[in-house]
């Protein structure tokens, strides 16, 4: 993990824990479940989505809201990754 995949991980993690209360409080790693286990609800992803244009110059296209890029915060620290290389 380079130095920049760790900022974003980190700035990810810390917005997601001051958001989403199921998130709040505990460790987040690479392998937390973000949608299976409830943590963000369909408005939460819309709110991770302009926190992701506000701070990372990311803009989702329809075929970004696969799950696949949301489920864990590590698959969501990579899509935010390959969206800005």
């Amino acid at each position: 993990m380079t130095t920049d995949t760790m900022d974003v991980s980190e700035e990810i993690a810390s917005f997601l824990q001051g958001r989403f209360p199921a998130l709040a409080g505990r460790p987040l790693d690479a392998a937390t479940p973000l949608l299976a286990s409830g943590a963000i609800d369909s408005l939460g992803i819309l709110e991770l989505v302009t926190f992701l244009d506000e701070r990372f110059g990311v803009q989702l296209m329809d075929d970004d809201f696969d799950p696949a890029n949301f489920e864990t915060l590590g698959q969501l620290v990579a899509f935010v990754e390959r969206q800005r290389a």
